[in-house]
């Protein structure tokens, strides 16, 4: 049986007229769900993933594979979903789980030689493996034999044809794991996923599998599955941005996006203008990213098949840059101070570099050459939006340059330093240039043309803008929906709901719709609130950029209870590299 899109398997309840029929479970707890997943109809019951198991990797797969084989077979968690008087009954109604002969409550139900390995997360205490309410239906447990039977290979292979470059296939067996792909990034999902179809079992003190056989053919459907994190309004950990790219690999996320700098703070220590960050970072070194540490969120990434896109953002956002370098500012603080046009909480991104100094020009050719240099990503981000043209109007000397070459059009001095400042400067370093959208009319002249046919628009300003965009046949990367933490979205279901496609486009035009990106803007995300705020309601984005699904209810509706279940499973999954990730439903999460 071949199953797609959302639903991998609905296990409804149907043991007594008083059974709520429309509750649904999910049989695989893997998040974002498979596109294909084929069960058995000859299930063999539960097995083991041996711990020591034979591990062959082709050499296609290159050097990061093995480290995520061994992750796979060390990391530890065990999530146990809040008790419910169903949950036994409704959990066996999977055929594919186990042979309906072999069904169990006890070790007394199965014959010689076997026992009752009932999932440790549904036994009801130290003595019942399964609730009470078993005896009104079947057994939540399977007769095995002692010991378990064992699968005791892994065969990776990196090179095979026809499978999509994200993409993969996943085979449990009895004698093996399978895993094929075109690309490592493909074998290092299907890791992702076999991660989550094992569960640590604290009563056998091993890794059980229990769906044998099982056979998955999967890939995403957006390749830009993003997070951006703002370390600029609040300073965030190393150890944070390390948890939230564990989490994004967990959850196939593959683009960082690092808003490192912005009007507020300049955390990034440049190794050509170190005084950049000694004078416009918080508080001195504690609040400094270093080369080091940039060296290490670089390396974790691309352990993981992320890749680290960072952002400089230019000409506005960059007060920062002030405290250190006050001649490349546009001097407008009269105006700032008399004029009372402020910008929310960030009334200082009033003020902008001024463009027409080829200092400024040089310090930020500079400093994007040398952070292309050290990122592992494609991308490159030059920002690009919100410039005060009051600003550089109350500045004679610039008021003057764009009455003479531009006859007094801002908007064209602005899309003239994007095309030749910022992005420029990632082109050179082979990088493609990603901005916000930087107007609101995407049929502006001054903008239609000026920047390169492979320019990435990040949309905030409303889906109208989006379908401009994408008619145009530039490519779009949909985020205002998905701002986190006060900032516009709500739960993670709302952000699971949300459509990414916007309506209005043929299906050729939706191609330039290349993905979306969940946005940590850091007004009020502080450290201790990234796990929580970018995963628990950030994660929802993950499942819509993997696949098709239709919407889910809320947890409080039986329909939508399985959806529910399975990503708080996930949260907990999640735990295990170190984030805070919260839980969504009552249940318990431990890491070992």
């Amino acid at each position: 049986m071949v199953l797609k899109h959302s639903v991998l398997l609905a296990l409804v309840g149907a043991v007594s007229s008083s059974f709520p029929t429309d509750v649904v479970y999910d049989a695989l707890h893997v998040y974002p769900a498979p596109v294909n997943v084929t069960l058995p109809t000859n299930p063999l019951g539960p097995h083991v993933l041996s711990t020591t198991s034979q591990v062959n990797i082709d050499s296609s797969c290159g050097s990061l594979i093995q480290g995520l084989v061994t992750e796979t077979l060390t990391l530890k968690t065990r999530f146990t979903p809040s008790p419910r008087s169903y949950q036994g009954s409704a959990y066996v109604q999977a055929d594919s789980y186990c042979p309906d002969a072999s069904k169990c409550s006890a070790d007394s139900d199965c014959g010689a030689g076997k026992k009752c390995l009932a999932p440790d997360f549904l036994r009801w205490n130290s003595t019942m493996k399964c609730p009470p309410s078993v005896k009104y239906g079947h057994g939540c447990g399977c007769c095995t034999t002692v010991p378990t039977p064992t699968i005791s290979t892994i065969n990776i292979v990196c090179n095979k044809q026809g499978i999509a470059q994200e993409g993969y296939t996943l085979d449990v067996t009895a004698s093996g794991v399978s895993i094929g792909s075109s690309t490592p990034k493909g074998a290092a999902y299907a890791l992702s996923t076999l991660s989550q179809l094992i569960r640590w079992d604290t009563v056998e003190s091993q890794y059980i599998t229990d769906f044998v056989p099982l056979s998955i053919s999967d890939a995403p459907k957006f390749p830009y599955r993003g997070v951006m994190i703002d370390t600029s309004r609040h300073f965030i950990s190393v150890d944070e941005i390390l948890n939230t790219i564990d989490g994004m690999y967990a959850a196939k996320l593959n683009i960082f996006h690092w808003h490192i700098i912005d009007s507020p703070s300049f955390p990034y220590e440049s190794v050509k203008y170190p005084e950049l960050a000694r004078e416009g970072s918080w508080g001195g070194n504690a609040t400094i990213y270093t080369q080091a540490d940039i060296a290490k969120v670089v390396a974790r990434a691309t352990s993981r098949f992320v890749e680290v896109m960072f952002e400089f953002d230019t000409p506005a956002h960059t007060m920062a840059f002030g405290k250190s370098h006050p001649e490349v500012m546009t001097d407008c603080w009269e105006w700032m101070a008399t004029s009372g046009y402020k910008v929310d909480v960030d009334s200082d991104d009033c003020q902008a570099l001024n463009p027409i100094l080829p200092a400024t020009k040089t310090i930020v050719t500079d400093l994007i050459t040398e952070a292309a240099q050290i990122s592992n990503s494609q991308y490159f981000h030059v920002g690009g939006d919100e410039v005060k043209y009051p600003c550089w109007d109350s500045d004679p000397t610039i008021k003057a340059y764009v009455a003479a070459n531009y006859g007094g059009n801002y908007e064209m001095l602005q899309a003239d330093w994007t095309a030749n400042v910022s992005v420029l400067a990632a082109t050179k370093m082979g990088k493609k240039p990603v901005l916000w959208q930087p107007t609101t009319d995407v049929s502006d002249p001054v903008w239609i043309n000026a920047l390169p046919a492979d320019t990435v628009y990040m949309v905030w300003l409303g889906p109208d803008a989006a379908v401009g965009y994408a008619k145009q046949g530039k490519d779009v990367v949909i985020t205002s929906p998905f701002y986190v933490d006060g900032m516009g979205t709500g739960s993670w279901n709302s952000v699971y709901n949300t459509a990414i496609i916007p309506d209005g486009l043929t299906d050729a035009e939706a191609k330039h719709i290349i993905g979306a990106a969940i946005c940590a803007w850091g007004e009020m995300m502080t450290t201790t609130k990234v796990g929580m705020e970018t995963l628990t309601i950030g994660a929802g984005i993950a499942e819509s950029l993997w696949k098709d699904h239709p919407s889910s209810p809320s947890s409080g509706s039986a329909q939508g209870l399985a959806t529910s279940q399975r990503y708080n499973h996930f949260l907990c999954h999640v735990q295990r590299y170190g984030s805070q990730s919260g839980q969504i439903m009552p249940s318990g999460c431990q890491t070992f």
